[in-house]
């Protein structure tokens, strides 16, 4: 499984190394989204690659007013997907800046860490929203057609069409277990933005990271649940990729709201 870092161009051969490379990052500038624990450092590359640097305020004597305390990747894409928040919440070993918004979006429901998620604190929900959000493979299977992927579907006690979409990190268990479903609503929460899907590519291109020179590919796939932008490094492709093929795997759901609506 690739680190989310690398999918976008940011392979390092080390923590130390990625934190070297974001400082000097910092130094170069970037925008400030202000939240009330401090503020996100957002790092935007013109090819689309993010690193958002979680900049927590101090305490009242310290000489910096503001520290490091994470940094979330993301990518800059075009999907588009209409959403309806249901919860926001964290987990214990989420930080101030961490979080996920508990969603229905098409005909199905999913978890999302959302990039700037200290910045809708105590925000009312149920709202309506279009969210833009990218597809962090950890694995991935690439079909050349529609014809392809159903043929694979044959043998398969479950089978999944080619645009099909399921949380799969909300549910625990499975094979001789009994499958259990992780409330995102419960007061223990801990499940991760994960999803199983299918989708079709729309439109693909292989990218240059200017910082790392690093290659990667980006990509706008269709699924049952919207339209997301799908990131990966060449470890995990074949071939390049092209419209009309379709894409399966597990992946990290990270997004960021385009636009809010209000109470829905």
């Amino acid at each position: 499984m690739a680190d989310h870092f690398s999918l976008i161009g940011f392979k390092a051969a080390s923590a130390e190394d990625l934190s070297a490379l974001v400082s000097s990052l910092l130094e170069q500038g970037g925008d400030k989204e202000p939240c009330p624990v401090g503020y996100y450092h957002r790092l935007r590359l013109p090819v689309g690659p993010e690193l958002w640097v979680h900049m927590q305020k101090s305490a009242e004597n310290d000489p910096d007013p503001y520290i490091a305390v994470g940094i979330t990747p993301f990518f800059e894409g075009e999907g588009r997907t209409p959403i309806r928040v249901r919860a926001l919440r964290q987990r214990p070993d989420d930080n101030l800046f961490e979080g996920a918004f508990y969603v229905e979006l098409g005909p199905t429901i999913a978890l999302i860490d959302v990039v700037d998620f200290a910045r809708f604190a105590g925000k009312r929900v149920p709202f309506m929203a279009i969210a833009q959000v990218v597809a962090f493979p950890h694995e991935l299977a690439v079909y050349e057609s529609e014809a392809a992927f159903d043929a694979t579907q044959a043998d398969k006690a479950v089978k999944f069409t080619p645009r099909s979409f399921l949380a799969s990190g909300l549910f625990t268990g499975g094979g001789d277990s009994e499958l259990v479903f992780l409330d995102p609503e419960a007061e223990d929460f801990r499940a991760p933005a994960r999803a199983f899907l299918t989708g079709e590519v729309q439109k693909a291109e292989l990218r240059q990271n200017p910082v790392t020179g690093q290659e990667f590919t980006w990509a706008v796939i269709g699924t049952a649940g919207g339209t997301f932008d799908l990131v990966a490094d060449a470890a995990m492709l074949r071939q390049p990729l092209e419209p009309g093929m379709i894409v399966e795997g597990e992946f990290w759901l990270c997004g960021r709201l385009i636009e809010i609506f209000g109470a829905a």
